[in-house]
């Protein structure tokens, strides 16, 4: 990854992680579609907006941690479901990494289409 991507992964997790905290889990795919709008389709913004959300709602769950008992509650649910703790903070970051590929992959066609568009 080039020094570039991982100041945009940086800041893009931060943005993630206070957008969730502000406005819920609504405002990754609204933050990963205004980031595909933003970013050139060559410089792979799904790939950066999938990876900054994990990473961002990471954060959240480390934070969370200090103020409540976060692998109390995890275990506790993994229980109840059946699958290993583990499985379920890993299936709680792959949530809003496909939350946010998923958008920033609908800007991308957008933006492609309307390109393609203007040419013809």
């Amino acid at each position: 990854m080039s020094r570039r991507m991982m100041m945009q992964i940086g800041l893009l997790s931060f943005a993630f992680a206070l957008a969730t905290a502000l406005f819920g889990w609504w405002a990754v795919p609204g933050l990963g579609f205004v980031w595909g709008l933003y970013e050139k389709p060559e410089n792979r913004p799904s790939l950066t907006a999938a990876v900054a959300a994990g990473v961002g709602w990471g954060l959240l769950l480390v934070w969370t941690s200090f103020s409540g008992p976060v692998l109390l509650l995890s275990s506790r649910a993994s229980g109840v479901m059946g699958v290993p703790s583990a499985t379920l903070l890993l299936l709680t970051l792959l949530y809003p990494t496909a939350l946010a590929w998923g958008a920033t992959v609908v800007t991308e066609s957008i933006v492609h289409v309307r390109r393609g568009s203007r040419r013809t």
